[in-house]
């Protein structure tokens, strides 16, 4: 998803498919908040440093990948539920939106 030197961007749902498997991960019943948002510190390093402009492709597919997980967060899978951590999670993952996203509350 933060692979800096792709130039697909998503355009058959991967975005909502990578955030099921994100959600089916994070429903592990060991997991701790902590294990559930370390991960997220790839994804804050790869956009540290971006700014005004066009963004690239692996950006828009990982914004658009966070996006979805957040909704995923919010509403859960019809087949698991909502993850323990869910909303530590939904809120770290708001905290990196709010980079493209400025206007987010």
């Amino acid at each position: 998803m933060t692979a800096a030197h792709a130039d697909y961007r998503y355009a058959h749902l991967e975005d909502a498919r990578l955030a099921r498997a994100l959600s089916l991960i994070l429903l592990a019943p060991d997991l701790t908040a902590e294990q559930a948002t370390d991960w997220l510190d790839v994804v804050a390093d790869a956009l540290d440093g971006g700014g005004p402009g066009p963004v690239p492709p692996w950006a828009f597919n990982t914004f658009a990948t966070l996006q979805s997980l957040h909704l995923h967060l919010t509403r859960g899978l019809a087949d698991g539920g909502v993850p323990p951590h869910a909303r530590v999670v939904a809120a770290r993952v708001a905290a990196i939106l709010r980079l493209p996203y400025s206007w987010l509350a």
